[in-house]
């Protein structure tokens, strides 16, 4: 995306931060061209499809952007329950600091998932694209690649969920529950 029109980009961005914050339905054309700074026409320029193709690629930045945190992580130590640890850590300090928290997917793919197929696509690829880095992890571990496939749904599910109940409860508890029982998950 460094390559890519300022416009485009500032496009993209913002209607990722609005997708995570507020989802699919309730971020209008209009609030993203305001807060973007870009003019109306730009958007049908840039995205000649509109909200939804627009969607798609907000979601494919923030599945690019988690992926390269998560894999600063994944690569900072070779134990894969300190790993996911250090994960859920980040995302705590983010949202103790009131900043978006790394993820958030899940509010769109809830509201889409049956009614618009191209979205329920992307989301699926985003968590498809994070389950293979936390396989790759584990599998490098020393699990088998089907205890690793299981292990990445299951901490995918885990994240994701963890990170809606503490935007919805407003306390970064569910994350600090879900880091505490990360060792568990990894108990033969």
């Amino acid at each position: 995306m460094a390559n890519q029109n300022p416009t485009r980009k500032s496009l993209i961005e913002t209607t990722a931060r609005l997708l995570m914050n507020q989802g699919y339905n309730a971020t209008g054309l209009n609030q993203i061209t305001q807060l973007s700074g870009a003019p109306k026409g730009s958007l049908y320029y840039h995205f000649p499809e509109g909200k939804e193709q627009l969607a798609c690629e907000a979601i494919r930045y923030t599945q690019d952007k988690a992926r390269s945190e998560m894999m600063k992580v994944l690569q900072s130590t070779a134990d894969p329950v300190e790993a996911i640890q250090r994960m859920l850590d980040l995302m705590i300090e983010q949202f103790d600091k009131d900043e978006v928290i790394g993820v958030p997917i899940g509010i769109i793919a809830h509201e889409t998932a049956k009614s618009n197929e191209t979205i329920r696509q992307a989301c699926s690829n985003a968590y498809e694209c994070w389950g293979v880095e936390l396989k790759k992890k584990f599998v490098s571990s020393g699990l088998a690649e089907e205890e690793a496939q299981e292990l990445a749904i299951m901490i995918n599910s885990m994240v994701e969920g963890a990170a809606i109940m503490s935007m919805t409860q407003k306390s970064s508890e569910p994350l600090r529950i879900a880091s505490k029982l990360v060792p568990r998950l990894f108990d033969r």
